[in-house]
């Protein structure tokens, strides 16, 4: 009978740390969400979706990244700030334009990287539940 409880008590601590980590992945959802509309950015009409729309989230961070890419090609005739040469009058706007757009990609990582906490998380919760339930029919 032992066994058993022991069965039951790891299907509930299993259980608890996937709650514990879903609610750290919505935890960091929300934090990313919320640093990335405090810097107020909107996408720019340029952008070939959500322009217009607040920047808050992984679309409409990919959508302003894209327009800031557009942009920045149609100044420099095409070319990349690695494809410039130092002295060229574009370099520093593009060069400002990858950091830029780099920050939003890393914006965009840190979104999957909370999505997919809240995903193992439920999956953690779903198999602790289930040794529970489990551990409670060897009785």
């Amino acid at each position: 009978m032992q066994r058993v409880d022991e069965v039951q008590a790891l299907g509930w601590m299993v259980a608890g740390a996937g709650a514990v980590s879903c609610v750290a992945g919505v935890g960091a959802w929300l934090t990313i969400r919320s640093q990335l509309a405090a810097e107020r950015i909107v996408v720019a009409g340029s952008a070939p979706w959500l322009a217009g729309c607040p920047v808050k989230g992984p679309l409409t961070a990919l959508a302003q990244a894209e327009a800031i890419r557009r942009t920045t090609l149609n100044a420099t005739g095409g070319r990349t700030y690695g494809q410039m040469e130092s002295d060229d009058p574009n370099a520093e706007m593009a060069m400002n334009a990858s950091l830029l757009r780099s920050s939003l990609f890393t914006s965009i990582l840190a979104f999957g990287v909370a999505a997919a906490q809240v995903g193992l998380g439920a999956a953690l919760t779903a198999t602790g539940v289930a040794i529970g339930r489990a551990g409670r029919r060897l009785r």
